[in-house]
């Protein structure tokens, strides 16, 4: 972390694998919390390990905030933005509990909501790209041209069996620890948990 590697390769090989064996009497349980999106690498069809690598480091040295590096990460992926969901294509049951790590608590961000809806698009993904004026294979900028790479969204059908909590939130932490400094007679400056910054 934060550069995938082969564990996290063969990790999501084995959850797709799993999930596509559930049927409908089955319940995938999907425990997530931070790393999911440096970690769980499933490469869209047409690119390479080491094509998902560069593009994950040309990222990392460009500055933008996790938010808009996930947004190109779930559009090269078969596990990340809904994937997860879809690929339990028997009807199964799929109950998330999720320990956020991301501001604002929200699903899809978190390890780049492999179970959940994304918000996000195939053009936003083009448009961090350029924004960044990222050097991208040939390859990563088609997977980013072809519809079959748009993310899961609200109406798909992956969703029907499927539901989302928060188990814990980086808010709940920094409140226990503000309260034990604060007992120990420490003075502390709570700068909130959402702030943002360079990836």
């Amino acid at each position: 972390h934060p550069v995938p590697d082969e564990a996290g390769l063969k990790g999501a090989a084995d959850t797709l694998a799993l999930a596509a064996e559930a049927g409908p009497d089955d319940l995938l349980l999907v425990l997530l919390t931070g790393g999911g999106s440096a970690n769980w690498i499933a490469p869209s069809d047409g690119i390479s390990f080491a094509q998902k690598q560069a593009v994950n480091k040309a990222l990392l040295r460009s500055g933008a905030p996790i938010g808009e590096m996930n947004t190109v990460r779930k559009h090269l992926s078969r596990i990340k933005g809904g994937r997860l969901a879809r690929a339990g294509k028997n009807a199964a049951g799929i109950v998330t509990l999720a320990i956020s790590d991301v501001p604002h608590d929200d699903p899809s961000a978190i390890a780049s909501g492999p179970t959940v809806p994304d918000p996000t698009t195939l053009a936003d993904a083009r448009a961090i790209v350029a924004k960044y004026k990222l050097a991208i294979d040939d390859a990563v900028r088609r997977a980013l041209e072809d519809e079959r790479n748009e993310s899961c969204k609200p109406d798909d059908a992956a969703f029907a069996r499927a539901s989302f909590e928060l188990i814990a939130r980086p808010k709940q932490s920094l409140d226990a620890a503000v309260r034990l400094a604060r007992e120990s007679g420490y003075e502390t400056i709570d700068l909130g948990a959402d702030l943002e910054g360079e990836a």
